[in-house]
Protein backbone atom coordinates (compact mmCIF):
# COMPACT_ATOMS: atom_id res chain seq x y z
CA UNK A 1 0.00 0.00 0.00
CA UNK A 2 2.97 2.47 0.75
CA UNK A 3 4.33 1.70 -2.57
CA UNK A 4 0.96 2.26 -4.27
CA UNK A 5 1.22 5.82 -2.48
CA UNK A 6 4.66 6.63 -3.67
CA UNK A 7 4.42 5.82 -7.02
CA UNK A 8 0.87 8.17 -6.87
CA UNK A 9 2.62 10.80 -5.37
CA UNK A 10 5.64 10.60 -8.14
CA UNK A 11 3.24 10.60 -11.03
CA UNK A 12 1.38 13.78 -9.56
CA UNK A 13 4.71 15.51 -8.90
CA UNK A 14 5.71 14.79 -12.13
CA UNK A 15 2.60 15.76 -14.00
CA UNK A 16 2.63 19.01 -12.18
CA UNK A 17 6.00 19.47 -12.98
CA UNK A 18 5.73 19.01 -16.60
CA UNK A 19 2.33 21.29 -16.37
CA UNK A 20 4.71 23.78 -15.22
CA UNK A 21 7.02 23.96 -17.95
CA UNK A 22 4.01 24.73 -20.45
CA UNK A 23 3.39 28.18 -21.61
CA UNK A 24 0.65 30.22 -19.76
CA UNK A 25 -1.83 31.49 -22.05
CA UNK A 26 -1.39 35.23 -22.89
CA UNK A 27 -4.78 37.21 -23.40
CA UNK A 28 -3.98 40.09 -25.89
CA UNK A 29 -5.47 43.61 -24.30
CA UNK A 30 -6.65 46.36 -26.72
CA UNK A 31 -6.56 49.54 -26.08
CA UNK A 32 -9.30 52.08 -26.92
CA UNK A 33 -7.28 54.26 -28.98
CA UNK A 34 -4.12 52.78 -29.75
CA UNK A 35 -1.04 55.23 -30.53
CA UNK A 36 -1.36 55.74 -34.59
CA UNK A 37 2.74 56.71 -33.94
CA UNK A 38 3.90 53.25 -33.35
CA UNK A 39 2.62 52.22 -36.89
CA UNK A 40 3.55 52.54 -40.20
CA UNK A 41 1.19 53.17 -42.83
CA UNK A 42 0.06 55.08 -45.62
CA UNK A 43 -2.24 57.93 -43.67
CA UNK A 44 0.34 58.32 -40.73
CA UNK A 45 3.18 60.62 -40.53
CA UNK A 46 5.52 61.34 -37.44
CA UNK A 47 4.49 64.48 -35.41
CA UNK A 48 6.28 65.69 -33.06
CA UNK A 49 4.05 65.35 -29.66
CA UNK A 50 5.11 68.99 -28.08
CA UNK A 51 6.30 71.44 -30.52
CA UNK A 52 6.84 74.66 -29.33
CA UNK A 53 5.02 77.32 -31.40
CA UNK A 54 7.43 80.10 -33.30
CA UNK A 55 6.58 83.42 -34.44
CA UNK A 56 6.36 82.08 -38.19
CA UNK A 57 3.69 80.00 -36.83
CA UNK A 58 1.61 82.92 -35.56
CA UNK A 59 2.39 84.88 -39.34
CA UNK A 60 1.57 81.90 -41.34
CA UNK A 61 -1.75 81.38 -42.71
CA UNK A 62 -4.56 79.40 -41.10
CA UNK A 63 -5.14 75.87 -42.55
CA UNK A 64 -8.81 76.24 -40.93
CA UNK A 65 -10.95 78.64 -38.92
CA UNK A 66 -14.15 78.75 -37.17
CA UNK A 67 -16.14 79.92 -34.02
CA UNK A 68 -17.75 77.88 -30.96
CA UNK A 69 -19.23 78.36 -27.87
CA UNK A 70 -18.78 77.02 -24.44
CA UNK A 71 -22.09 76.34 -22.46
CA UNK A 72 -20.00 76.04 -19.54
CA UNK A 73 -16.20 76.48 -18.06
CA UNK A 74 -13.80 74.14 -19.19
CA UNK A 75 -10.14 72.96 -18.55
CA UNK A 76 -7.86 73.83 -21.39
CA UNK A 77 -3.74 73.82 -21.27
CA UNK A 78 -3.77 74.71 -17.59
CA UNK A 79 -6.25 77.45 -17.53
CA UNK A 80 -10.12 77.84 -17.40
CA UNK A 81 -12.03 78.95 -20.16
CA UNK A 82 -15.22 80.45 -19.26
CA UNK A 83 -18.66 80.17 -21.13
CA UNK A 84 -19.19 81.92 -23.95
CA UNK A 85 -18.08 82.36 -27.82
CA UNK A 86 -14.57 81.42 -28.90
CA UNK A 87 -12.59 81.52 -32.16
CA UNK A 88 -10.15 78.70 -33.01
CA UNK A 89 -7.55 78.34 -36.27
CA UNK A 90 -4.94 75.58 -36.47
CA UNK A 91 -1.84 76.51 -38.53
CA UNK A 92 0.22 74.15 -39.50
CA UNK A 93 4.35 74.88 -39.25
CA UNK A 94 6.07 72.05 -41.27
CA UNK A 95 4.93 68.73 -39.77
CA UNK A 96 3.87 70.03 -36.51
CA UNK A 97 0.33 71.96 -35.88
CA UNK A 98 -0.69 74.50 -33.39
CA UNK A 99 -4.09 75.29 -32.37
CA UNK A 100 -5.20 79.13 -31.53
CA UNK A 101 -7.97 79.56 -29.53
CA UNK A 102 -9.07 83.24 -29.01
CA UNK A 103 -11.75 85.32 -26.66
CA UNK A 104 -11.78 88.77 -25.36
CA UNK A 105 -10.16 86.99 -22.17
CA UNK A 106 -7.96 84.45 -23.11
CA UNK A 107 -5.95 83.79 -26.27
CA UNK A 108 -3.35 80.59 -26.19
CA UNK A 109 -1.65 78.56 -28.88
CA UNK A 110 -1.36 75.12 -27.93
CA UNK A 111 0.86 72.32 -30.08
CA UNK A 112 -1.51 69.26 -30.97
CA UNK A 113 -0.75 65.82 -32.10
CA UNK A 114 -3.13 65.32 -35.37
CA UNK A 115 -4.67 61.78 -36.08
CA UNK A 116 -6.65 60.63 -39.02
CA UNK A 117 -10.17 60.58 -38.77
CA UNK A 118 -12.66 58.17 -39.88
CA UNK A 119 -13.87 58.92 -43.08
CA UNK A 120 -17.64 58.73 -41.86
CA UNK A 121 -17.03 61.59 -39.13
CA UNK A 122 -18.90 64.34 -39.21
CA UNK A 123 -18.37 68.35 -39.22
CA UNK A 124 -15.78 69.78 -37.21
CA UNK A 125 -16.38 70.08 -33.32
CA UNK A 126 -14.62 70.93 -30.29
CA UNK A 127 -14.69 67.36 -27.68
CA UNK A 128 -14.78 68.30 -24.35
CA UNK A 129 -14.40 65.16 -21.59
CA UNK A 130 -16.65 65.51 -18.61
CA UNK A 131 -16.20 63.53 -15.66
CA UNK A 132 -16.19 63.62 -12.05
CA UNK A 133 -13.37 66.26 -12.02
CA UNK A 134 -14.94 68.82 -14.46
CA UNK A 135 -15.01 69.53 -17.88
CA UNK A 136 -11.62 69.51 -20.16
CA UNK A 137 -10.95 70.44 -23.77
CA UNK A 138 -9.53 66.87 -25.43
CA UNK A 139 -9.47 67.42 -28.59
CA UNK A 140 -10.76 69.14 -32.12
CA UNK A 141 -11.81 67.51 -35.16
CA UNK A 142 -11.26 69.24 -38.16
CA UNK A 143 -13.42 68.50 -41.06
CA UNK A 144 -11.39 70.13 -43.70
CA UNK A 145 -8.10 68.56 -42.47
CA UNK A 146 -9.51 64.78 -42.21
CA UNK A 147 -7.75 64.35 -38.79
CA UNK A 148 -8.40 65.03 -34.77
CA UNK A 149 -6.52 67.16 -33.17
CA UNK A 150 -5.25 66.21 -29.78
CA UNK A 151 -3.52 68.71 -26.71
CA UNK A 152 -2.77 66.15 -24.28
CA UNK A 153 -2.45 62.46 -23.93
CA UNK A 154 -5.83 60.40 -24.29
CA UNK A 155 -7.29 59.83 -21.07
CA UNK A 156 -10.04 57.13 -21.09
CA UNK A 157 -12.56 57.99 -18.96
CA UNK A 158 -15.54 60.46 -18.53
CA UNK A 159 -17.63 61.02 -20.95
CA UNK A 160 -16.84 62.77 -24.84
CA UNK A 161 -19.24 65.86 -25.58
CA UNK A 162 -19.40 67.42 -29.06
CA UNK A 163 -19.55 70.79 -29.11
CA UNK A 164 -19.81 72.11 -32.82
CA UNK A 165 -17.65 74.34 -34.57
CA UNK A 166 -19.08 77.28 -37.25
Amino acid sequence: MKIATVVKGSMLLAVLGFACLLPAKVYAQVDAQPDPDLYEGPNTEAIAAHAVPTASAKEAKADFAGKFSLPYSVQCGGKSLKPGQYSISVKSEGTNRVLNIHSSAANMNIPVRAVPANQGASRSAVLVRTSDVGHKLEAVYVEGLNATLYLEANTNYGVLERLPIS
